[in-house]
C-alpha cells in the first residue's frame, strides 16, 4: 500500500481523490502570476522598443552625416544660403555686358555656361551654330552669350577681358568658377537676366560642349506666345548617387530625399521670360544643391509651382554625327560634341552638295545610344506618360 500511495501521488491525474485541495489552488495561483509577469515583461519590452527606434535612427543619421564624404567647397558646415553668394542687392558682375539685351526685338537669348579656360570651345561655337543668320542679321532677334565665373589667376582673367573686348559676348560674374559651383553660375544667370534682359521673350541655358540647332528652336518657340514655359529633356525618377567616386555623388546632408523631383537635363533647357524671376526668388529661399539641373529645374521649379516639360528634340546624349540628322526638325540639341566635331558637322550641314532627301530620323540610332550614356547618372530612371 505504501508503494501504491507513492505512485498515485506522482501521477495525480489518475486518482483525483488523493490530490489535496490546497495544492490545486496554489498551482493555479502560480500560473496566474506567471501570465501577468510575462505580459508585463512584454509590455515593457514594447515600450523600450518604441522609445529606442527613433533614437537609434536619429543617432544613425547623425553618424551617417558625420561620415559622409563632403562635396569639395560644400562641406557639412558650409552655409548653403544662396543669397550669401549671389548677393541679390549688390552688383556682382565683373563683365556685365550691358548691350547684349539692348535690342527691343530680342526674341531669344542663349546663355552658354562655359569654364573660364575653355577658349577653344567658345571659338568653335562662334564659328558654327552661333553664326546662324538669325543671330548675325540686323534684326538681332537672337543673341548668344557666354557666362563665366572668376579664374584663380590674373593671366586667365587678362585673356577673358581680351576675348570680351573682341566679341562682346562674355558675361562674367564674381564667384569661383568650378564644377561644384555650377549651381551658383545658373542662379547668377537668372540674376543677370532679371536685371538686364527684361524685354527678351525666351532664355536658353546650355553648355559649351553642345550643338544647338537655332532654326529648330525658333520653329518650336515662334508659333505662339507661351508663358510659364520650362522645357528640355525631362528626367524622372532619378535617385541620389551614394558612390563617392561618381561625378554626380550626392551626400545625405545635401539631399535627404529618396528620389529627385522631375527635372530637366542641364545640357540644354528653355524658359519663358516670366519664369526667370520666379525661379530666381525660389533659389534665394532654397538651400543650395550642387547639381545645377536638379536644383534649378527640379527643386526650385517645384517650389515656384512650375512644371518642367519634356520635348524629344532636346537630348542629354551625343547623337550620331550625321549632318542630315543635325538639320532635321527633330533635333534641337546634341551633347558631348567637341570643337572639331562641331566644325565638321556644321560644314557638312551647310554644304550645297548635301542631299537629305532620303533621310528620316528613324533611320538613326541616336536616341538608343543616348539612353545608355544617360544611365551613368540617372540611376533608377523611370519614364511614363505621367512623367511627360
Amino acid at each position: 500500500m505504501g508503494r501504491e500511495k507513492i505512485l498515485y501521488e506522482v501521477r495525480p491525474t489518475h486518482i483525483h481523490h488523493h490530490y489535496h485541495p490546497l495544492s490545486i489552488s496554489s498551482n493555479g495561483g502560480d500560473m496566474h502570476h506567471r501570465r501577468y509577469f510575462f505580459v508585463a515583461c512584454f509590455a515593457l519590452l514594447l515600450i523600450l522598443l518604441v522609445l529606442y527606434v527613433p533614437a537609434y535612427h536619429e543617432a544613425r543619421n547623425r553618424e551617417n552625416e558625420a561620415h559622409s564624404v563632403a562635396i569639395p567647397g560644400w562641406s557639412y558646415n558650409t552655409s548653403r544660403d544662396v543669397g550669401r553668394y549671389v548677393l541679390p542687392d549688390n552688383v556682382t558682375a565683373i563683365i556685365p555686358q550691358l548691350d547684349l539685351c539692348s535690342s527691343p526685338e530680342l526674341f531669344l537669348l542663349v546663355v552658354v555656361c562655359s569654364a573660364v579656360a575653355n577658349f577653344k570651345e567658345r571659338a568653335a561655337i562662334r564659328e558654327t551654330w552661333a553664326s546662324f543668320p538669325s543671330i548675325t542679321n540686323s534684326s538681332n532677334s537672337v543673341r548668344v552669350a557666354f557666362l563665366l565665373g572668376e579664374p584663380d589667376n590674373s593671366t586667365l582673367q587678362d585673356l577673358v577681358e581680351e576675348e570680351s573686348f573682341q566679341y562682346s559676348d562674355i558675361v562674367q560674374e564674381g564667384f569661383v568658377d568650378s564644377y561644384n559651383n555650377l549651381t551658383l553660375k545658373s542662379v547668377m544667370m537668372l540674376k543677370w537676366v532679371s536685371t538686364h534682359c527684361r524685354s527678351v521673350r525666351y532664355i536658353m541655358k546650355t553648355d559649351d560642349d553642345m550643338f544647338v540647332n537655332i532654326n529648330n528652336l525658333l520653329r518650336l518657340l515662334r508659333p505662339r506666345a507661351v508663358s510659364n514655359l520650362l522645357v528640355g529633356a525631362l528626367i524622372c525618377g532619378a535617385r541620389p548617387i551614394a558612390d563617392t567616386q561618381n561625378k554626380w555623388y550626392a551626400p545625405h546632408y545635401m539631399y535627404s530625399g529618396r528620389v529627385y523631383p522631375n527635372y530637366l537635363s542641364g545640357t540644354g533647357y528653355v524658359m519663358s521670360r516670366d519664369v526667370v524671376p520666379r525661379l530666381y526668388q525660389a533659389a534665394l529661399k532654397t538651400p543650395l544643391f550642387h547639381l545645377e539641373d536638379v536644383y534649378l529645374t527640379g527643386l526650385c521649379a517645384h517650389a515656384a509651382g512650375i512644371r518642367p516639360r519634356h520635348h524629344p528634340a532636346f537630348s542629354y546624349a551625343k547623337r550620331k554625327l550625321d549632318p542630315c540628322l543635325y538639320k532635321d526638325k527633330t533635333v534641337i540639341t546634341s551633347h558631348h560634341v567637341n570643337g572639331s566635331e562641331l566644325r565638321k558637322v556644321w560644314s557638312q550641314m551647310n554644304s550645297p552638295q548635301l542631299d537629305c532627301s532620303s533621310f528620316t530620323a528613324s533611320t538613326t540610332a541616336a536616341q538608343k545610344s543616348g539612353a545608355k550614356s544617360g544611365k551613368q547618372r540617372i540611376t533608377g530612371l523611370k519614364r511614363s506618360n505621367k512623367c511627360f
